[in-house]
């Protein structure tokens, strides 16, 4: 806007604001200290009328024809930056920033009495700078709140791989970490990691059934954290079996309890480990899984363990090495040789002889307790070798 533009009463009525600045910006601010979110206790008295101050005397000096779009842009986006850190909603600030126009409209026509219509033709040209002014406040605090919240992806980012990964006892960091997450600071805790193929709509399938589930994600990998009070669809409190059962259909790998925050790292990678053996419509448990686990933590240990067990088992026909195996699956899963006859449509005895069968191949019994856990391990090992997987 240059000089010739402005009209004299306009000139008249901005020379006379800028003499009065000081009294228009207390009155500013008392009314923005009605805002939900400008507090005294968020934003210092100084604060405000020193950002209101320099804000109004600006646009009122643009308005009488100074060059100054460059300068208020720069100082309108800087309010909006400074606002995010101070937490003050994005509502409550353009609500603040809007009133400009009728505060800056009321003071020229409270200065030029018997003159305000005079003052008509420049309705369009205040409401053009105090537009933006609001254009370039709302800009600033997007940006900032896009930094605020990288920032806060990366603490968060920090606090999870200290707390899930270094398996660090370190007081002070349970309490940071509880409180950047948001999850509470005394457990008992579950985690659940979601396998990579249903990453997509996990944190709402999680949540549809623990609502008070924290939803995280650490390098790619999607995973909740599951509190004791967090309870199933609101019901308060929680047990392993119960947190189990109540996400049994989804493709996820679900921890035993961890008591402590120094304890959700052991479960974490647990989870994790579990994760991969989920299957679509069926979560993954240690009390399913346990002997896969085995066989991954063990490597070579455990291949060599099958080989072993099954060098003499391998010499049979491929197709009685698999009714060996059911048999002995099948049993094991009850300890009830009528139980596994009943499943597998064939007579207890038939049960038996291929227990026996197995029992002199592998130089294991699938009777005996401490026999039936290394054949798990065993079998594990075997069809991973199969698969393909480690």
């Amino acid at each position: 806007m240059d000089d010739e533009s402005v009209s004299p009463a306009l000139r008249r009525g901005i020379r006379s604001c800028l003499a009065d600045l000081d009294e228009i910006t207390t009155l500013y601010v008392s009314q923005v200290r009605t805002l939900t979110g400008y507090v005294e206790s968020v934003i210092a008295e100084r604060d405000v009328h020193s950002t209101a101050f320099t804000t109004l005397g600006l646009m009122f000096r643009q308005l009488g024809g100074e060059r100054l779009e460059d300068e208020l842009r720069a100082h309108s986006r800087a309010i909006g930056r400074k606002r995010v850190r101070q937490g003050v909603p994005l509502e409550s600030l353009l609500r603040a920033v809007r009133m400009d126009f009728r505060f800056i409209w009321q003071a020229l026509n409270d200065r030029l009495p018997g003159e305000a219509d005079r003052l008509s033709d420049d309705v369009v040209a205040i409401w053009e700078v105090v537009e933006a002014h609001t254009t370039s406040v709302q800009s600033g605090y997007m940006l900032e709140l896009g930094q605020v919240k990288a920032e806060l992806e990366q603490e968060q980012a920090f606090l999870l791989r200290r707390l899930l990964r270094g398996g660090i006892d370190d007081s002070q960091l349970h309490v940071q970490a509880a409180e950047a997450l948001e999850i509470p600071l005394a457990g008992p805790y579950w985690v659940a990691v979601a396998h990579q193929d249903a990453a997509a709509g996990f944190a709402a399938d999680v949540q549809d059934v623990f609502p008070a589930a924290v939803c995280l994600r650490l390098d790619g990998v999607e995973f909740a954290v599951i509190a004791g009070a967090s309870g199933v669809a609101g019901v308060v409190g929680s047990s392993g079996v119960l947190v189990q059962l109540a996400l049994a259909d989804l493709q996820v790998g679900v921890s035993q309890s961890a008591a402590t925050l120094s304890s959700l790292s052991g479960m974490w990678q647990l989870a994790s480990e579990l994760a991969e053996f989920a299957v679509p419509g069926r979560a993954a448990v240690l009390a399913q899984h346990w002997p896969s686990l085995v066989v991954r933590r063990l490597g070579p240990v455990a291949s060599s363990l099958a080989a072993d067990a099954l060098r003499d088992f391998a010499l049979l026909p491929s197709s009685e090495r698999d009714l060996l195996v059911e048999a002995v699956e099948v049993y094991m899963a009850s300890g009830s040789a009528s139980k596994a006859a009943g499943v597998l449509f064939c007579h207890r005895n038939t049960i038996m002889n291929r227990l026996a069968k197995f029992a002199s191949a592998a130089g294991l019994d699938p009777t005996v307790p401490d026999d039936a856990a290394t054949i798990k391990v065993v079998l594990a090992a075997a069809r991973g070798a199969e698969e393909g997987r480690p």
